[in-house]
C-alpha cells in the first residue's frame, strides 16, 4: 500500500496544482500548470503527462474542482471561475482519457480531508475545513468521514448573513470583498490595521466578524469538535481567529459553541493533494 501513489490535482481558476501523493501523505513530483479559462482539455493533458512521467504506482486519480460537484454522477455542476469548462469535466471523461479510475470531488471538501488526516485535524472525528481565501467554502467531517448528500453540503459562502441587503459571507468576507472595498490582500490589509490605518482597521474588524458569524452558524448546524481555518486569508494568522473565539466563546444552545476548538490549518498549498490521497484511501480502503 505504501508504494500506491494517487495522481492528485487541486485545479484553481488560474493554475492547477498536481502531485503523485503516497496513500500514507507524502506529496511527490509537486508541479504547476497554468488552467487556461477556455481550454479544458488542458486538464486531461496535464494529468495524462504527470501519469505518463510518474516513477510511482499509480492506483487512481483525484480531482479537486472550486466549483459544486455532483457526488451521485461523479460531474461537475458549476465552476464560477472557468464558465467555459463547465460540462467539459466527468469521471467518466477523465477515467478514458487517463486509464484510470478517477474521482471528483469540491476542494474544501478534499480540505477538509487533508486537514483531518494530516493537519490540525488529527485525532478529531468531528471537525469543519473553512477555505477562506478569494472565496468562502467549507468541508465537514463527522465520525471520521467527510460529509456529503448530492452535493457537498458545506456551502457557508452563499449563506446570507444580512437580510437587508441580501448579502451573503463570501460577499462580504472574502479577499474579493477586500479588494472590491480596498483593492488590497488580507495580509496587507491586516498590515495596516496593526499599524492603526483607521480605515484598514474597520474594514479588517467587519471582515472578521462577518467570517467568524457564517463560521458559527456552520458549528450550530454540525456541532464539530474543531474548526480548521484555511486558505489565503490565513496570512493574516491568528488576528483573523480573534472575532471567531470571542463569537464561540459566548455560549450558544446547550453550549456546542463554546466547546468548539479553533486552528488555523497546517498543510498549506498542499491541503487539497493531500485531501485527495485521503479521499482515495477512504473510498478504496483495501487498494
Amino acid at each position: 500500500m505504501s508504494d500506491q501513489h494517487v495522481l492528485a490535482c487541486d485545479l484553481g481558476g488560474t493554475r492547477m496544482r498536481i502531485a503523485l501523493v503516497s496513500l500514507n501523505g507524502r506529496v511527490n513530483e509537486r508541479q504547476v500548470v497554468r488552467s487556461p479559462d477556455n481550454n479544458p482539455d488542458s486538464l486531461i493533458d496535464a494529468l495524462r503527462t504527470a501519469h505518463q512521467q510518474s516513477p510511482y504506482q499509480v492506483a487512481g486519480a483525484v480531482v479537486g474542482v472550486p466549483g459544486m460537484v455532483d457526488y451521485r454522477n461523479q460531474e461537475v455542476v458549476t465552476l464560477p471561475n472557468l464558465p467555459a469548462w463547465e460540462g467539459a469535466i466527468s469521471s467518466s471523461r477523465l477515467s478514458d482519457a487517463l486509464g484510470l479510475d478517477t474521482l471528483l470531488a469540491n476542494d474544501a471538501d478534499l480540505g477538509a480531508l487533508g486537514e483531518f488526516r494530516y493537519g490540525a485535524g488529527r485525532g478529531t472525528q468531528d471537525m469543519i475545513y473553512i477555505a477562506a481565501g478569494t472565496g468562502v467554502g467549507a468541508g465537514v467531517v463527522l465520525n471520521g468521514r467527510m460529509l456529503r448528500g448530492r452535493y457537498s453540503l458545506g456551502e457557508i459562502g452563499h449563506t446570507i448573513i444580512d437580510r437587508t441587503t441580501g448579502e451573503t459571507v463570501e460577499q462580504l468576507a472574502s479577499g474579493i470583498a477586500l479588494q472590491k472595498s480596498l483593492g488590497l490582500d488580507v495580509s496587507q490589509v491586516a498590515e495596516r490595521a496593526a499599524q492603526d490605518d483607521p480605515q484598514a482597521k474597520k474594514v479588517f474588524d467587519q471582515l472578521r466578524r462577518d467570517l467568524a458569524i457564517g463560521i458559527r452558524n456552520l458549528v450550530l448546524c454540525f456541532s464539530p469538535e474543531l474548526v480548521v481555518v484555511g486558505g489565503g486569508m490565513t496570512t493574516a494568522g491568528e488576528p483573523l481567529l480573534q472575532p471567531l473565539r470571542a463569537l464561540l466563546a459566548n455560549a450558544g444552545p446547550y453550549h456546542i459553541t463554546s466547546r468548539v476548538r479553533v486552528a488555523l490549518a497546517q498543510t498549506g498549498d498542499d491541503v487539497g493533494l493531500l485531501g485527495a490521497a485521503a479521499l482515495w484511501s477512504e473510498t478504496h480502503p483495501t487498494t
